[in-house]
Order: C-alpha cells, then structure tokens, then sequence
C-alpha cells in the first residue's frame, strides 16, 4: 500500500507499476541499481489512481495488497503542491538472513542474473509460493518447483515449503502435470530435511496425484481422458495439459498428441520417487504396488514410445502418432528427470546444447538447465552461455529492457507479471550446474563439487544446508571448499590432457576418483577450525 500528503489543492494522478522505460529505476535492491526521477511507469500489472483533493493539508492512504517498485506522481494543475507533499509505502516480508548466500563470479552478467533471481525469493515471497502475489495468491505446484528450490539455495530454512506443499497436495490445480508434480515437491522435500513424514501424511493423495488413472489401452496416460482435447497446451481447466508456459514449446520443439511424452515422464518419475519414499517409511505392500505399476508404464512407453535408432531417443508421443518426432522439450524432460539410459544421455544433451534456451519459458528453463546440469557434456559452456545470454529471451534483457528487480512471468515480451519466483532458475542453473554443486544424500550429509567454469576465472557460492554453509571457491586449477563438519564431500577440478597428481591440500590424494573431465578427491571432511579443503593438479 502507499500514503500520499498533499499541502495544497490539487488534481494528482499516481501511477504505480513492476516496470519502468527510460532512466527511472530506483526503489528497490537490484542488480541493475540506479536512481533516478525521470523514468515513467509502464507495462502491465501496474495501479492507476486519480484524485482530485479538496484545499488544505491532507492524508490519503488506501490498504490494498499492490506489489510494485516504480511510481510517478503527476499534478495535473501547477508545480505548487511538488514543495509539500510525501509519499510512503509500507511492506510486509517474510524473515530473511542476509548471510546465508553469497555469489560472485569474474562475470558481471551472471553476477546480475544471480542477484535479479536471489532478490525475487527475498521480496517476491513471504509465507507461501505463490503464481504470483501481483495476481494469484494461491500456491501452484510448478511455482513452488522452482520457488522451493530456488529457496533452499539462498535460506538455511528447509520446513519454509511445507505448508504450501500441504495445500496443493490435498487441493491441486488444474494442470494434469502440475498435479503430478505433488510427488517431485514430497520427494524434494525429503532429499530438503532428511523426513519422509509429510509424505508419508499424504501418500494417498499422491499416489491420486500421478493421474494414473487416465491410462488408456495402450497403457499410456490419454491427455484427453478428464476433458476432450485437454491435450491442447495453455487451455486452462481440470484435465487440460502445461507442457511448458509463455510460451509453450513450438512445433519445431515438440509435436503434441494424445500421449504426451511430459505426462508419462512425470509418472514414471513420480513412481520411483514414491516408491522409495514407500520403503523408507516400511510400507513393504505399497512399494511393491509402485514397482509393478512403474514396470508396467516403462514397458508400454518402451514399447510405443522409444526409437532404437542409433543410441536411442524417446518420441514426443507414441512414436507412430508423432511422426517419430523427438524434439527438445523431450529431451530436456527426460534428461532431468533421469528417465534415459546411459547410453542415449550424451546424445540428448548435445541435442539441448545446440538447442539453447530458447523458446522455453520460466518453467521449461529450470528444466533446461537442471538438464544440462544432469550430464558434463562440456566444459559449461553451454550453461553459461544460457544464463549470461543477452538477447530478447534471456534474464539479461529483462533488467535491461525492463528495468526489472525481480523475475518476469516469462522469459521474452511483454505482459504477464513482474514478481514472477518461478523465473529464478538461474539460482539452481548457477550452484548446480555451473559451480557444480550436489547432494549426494539428504540433508548435504554427502555432497560432491564439481565445477564447469568454462570461461570463468573465479566463482564463490556459499550454499546453505541442515549441517551448515558450503563455502566454494574454484578457479580453473583449483577447487577450495569448506565442508560444514559431520558431512563428507567428494571435491572435484577440472582434469587437463596431460596426467597430474591430485592433491588435497598440498599432499596426494590418498583415495581418488576420475570421470573423464574431473579428478576428484573423495571422503572430504571439514578443516581444522573449519579451514577449506584445497584440491589442485600439479
């Protein structure tokens, strides 16, 4: 909300919005900075008030729950009031501890897409995930995907989502995918805390959750079994279908059909998470009911929906309804979630790097980049030059096109709203992908390193866990980090041509692993007074 002081009579608009053209872009913390009153509001999702006032001193205050970081006052009379008047505005945030992440890298566009993204989990979020608080203030399970994750990698605060994942478990959205989702958010948040019990609350509801119950005779789920042509993307209402959001993916990326390879990708996904998730709070009965249900899918997307062409692909749909299509958003999905052989990944993440991120949306860029981050297909390149990108579609052009201090609802054009948490992919993209950084077990108790810092001279990420901070330094030759103690970290640097010793500091590495692009020391503990471990080749 916001309060106006007028000392004198006159007509006064203000205008107030998430976007500003021109040189105007103060307000907030941001990676752009800058302050400046010459900068006009624009865009969409702004607030448009006009007030004619009565002659004298005045308060005007109104309470409504508005998002916005840029305003311009207009008194449409004469300069006269300029000299006397205030405008304040209160918000409300939900607790934030500053120290509890930190980047830098010798890349000042990273640094800014890592900063553009932390400061929308800080201001854009308080209590619950929401599409966004500018519009809808419920929790979707897609935003809470991102939102969740992109949180855990700022705030030592693991239980923040759990109520959020509560609602949408008992009273999903209307996306098929987004209500499959459910069982990435349980399993996330066990893999988060080290607890199965708030599955183990819902586990009935998530396994309703799957949408198996839409298979059709060919053993895949129908995308038109809830609703007759639910399979169209972006048609909103129960049944209907999200395979990716503003935009959805174009032709040339994937070829839709009445069995979508997203929809069985979740399933698949979704079985083997809650049937681990079954053994470990010993329901021996219900695991084994999701072991024969995940067999029984794989072997009908086997069957209908995998090219043995070359090192082997799947189709976007059953293979013979698509035309033998496997395009990108394929590929991503289930290169991301694990659903390949090993045999068929490098070729699949070739197929996503050459790609690039472009045209997917906010959603499909976490899944792009938790992807690429999936498989060492190169030296990073790949990942950074997705995060540092300054085209049309890139968080780079929406700080500077827009002025932006927070992520938009999509990633290239206008409309949608400004304070979108689900655009903070880059916060992922970056500790996971380009520092490299990955639990091994919940909680972090294991955690491996393994930096892909492709033309980057230096990055430091500090990284919160249920032990403590991980604190990583990496430059081309070496790879310094700090485990919290009681975890054990295996801590990798990028392997050159020529053999060399591993060193963990300063001495050979007594036990050691290679994976054809790094050498890793493994069985890392923390350092004496909690001092980083150093690795190097000499």
């Amino acid at each position: 909300g916001s309060r106006v002081r007028v000392v004198s009579g006159e007509s006064v608009q203000r205008m107030a919005a998430h976007s500003a053209t021109g040189a105007g872009r103060g307000g907030s913390p941001s990676a752009t900075g800058g302050d400046s009153s010459s900068g006009v509001v624009g865009d969409t999702w702004g607030f448009d008030f006009e007030w004619t006032l009565r002659a004298g001193a005045q308060t005007i205050e109104q309470h409504q729950y508005m998002e916005f970081r840029y305003v311009n006052v207009v008194f449409a009379d004469s300069l006269a009031a300029r000299a006397g008047w205030a405008l304040r505005a209160w918000r409300v945030e939900y607790p934030w501890e500053e120290g509890h992440a930190r980047f830098d890298s010798s890349d000042a566009t990273l640094n800014a897409v890592w900063e553009l993204s932390r400061y929308t989990v800080q201001a854009g979020i308080i209590d619950t995930y929401t599409d966004s608080n500018t519009r809808e203030r419920r929790p979707y399970e897609a935003d809470g995907l991102v939102a969740a994750t992109a949180r855990g990698w700022v705030q030592r605060d693991f239980a923040w989502a759990r109520h959020s994942h509560s609602y949408v478990f008992a009273f999903p959205t209307w996306p098929v995918e987004w209500q499959q989702m459910t069982t990435l958010l349980a399993y996330a948040d066990y893999w988060a805390t080290g607890e199965a019990d708030l599955a183990a609350a819902y586990m009935p509801l998530l396994v309703h959750n799957l949408r198996l119950q839409d298979r059709d005779g060919t053993g895949l789920l129908n995308c038109s079994a809830v609703t007759r042509g639910g399979c169209a993307a972006g048609r909103a209402g129960q049944g209907h279908h999200i395979v990716d959001w503003r935009p959805a993916p174009n032709r040339s990326m994937f070829a839709f059909s009445e069995h979508l390879s997203v929809t069985q990708a979740f399933a698949l996904a979704g079985l083997g998470r809650l049937g681990s998730l079954a053994e470990l709070l010993n329901l021996s009965a219900l695991a084994a009911s999701l072991a024969g249900e995940a067999a029984a899918l794989r072997a009908s997307m086997e069957a209908r929906m995998w090219d043995g062409n070359g090192t082997g692909r799947w189709c976007d749909g059953a293979c013979s309804e698509v035309g033998w299509r496997s395009g990108v958003t394929t590929s991503a999905w289930m290169l991301w979630l694990g659903l390949l052989p090993a045999a068929s990944v490098p070729a699949a993440w070739s197929q996503l790097a050459g790609w690039g991120l472009e045209g997917f949306g906010d959603y499909g860029a976490f899944v792009f980049l938790g992807a690429l981050a999936a498989f060492d297909g190169d030296d990073g390149s790949a990942l950074l030059r997705a995060l540092t990108k300054c085209d049309a579609q890139s968080w780079c052009a929406m700080m500077r096109d827009y002025n932006a201090t927070m992520t938009r609802e999509g990633l290239y054009g206008a409309g949608g709203t400004s304070s979108h948490p689900w655009g903070t992919a880059p916060l992922a993209g970056v500790a996971g992908g380009v520092v490299g950084v990955s639990q091994t077990s919940p909680g972090f108790a294991t955690f491996s390193v393994r930096p892909r810092l492709a033309r980057l001279t230096h990055a430091t990420l500090r990284v919160p866990t249920l032990h403590g901070f991980i604190d990583v330094h990496a430059t081309p030759n070496e790879t310094r980090v700090a485990p919290p103690c009681g975890t054990t970290a295996t801590v990798c640097v990028r392997d050159g041509s020529a053999p060399r010793r591993l060193l963990l500091d300063g001495s050979p590495a007594a036990a050691q692993v290679a994976d054809g692009r790094h050498r890793c020391a493994v069985g890392v503990g923390c350092g004496a007074g909690g001092r980083a471990r150093r690795v190097s080749l000499e």
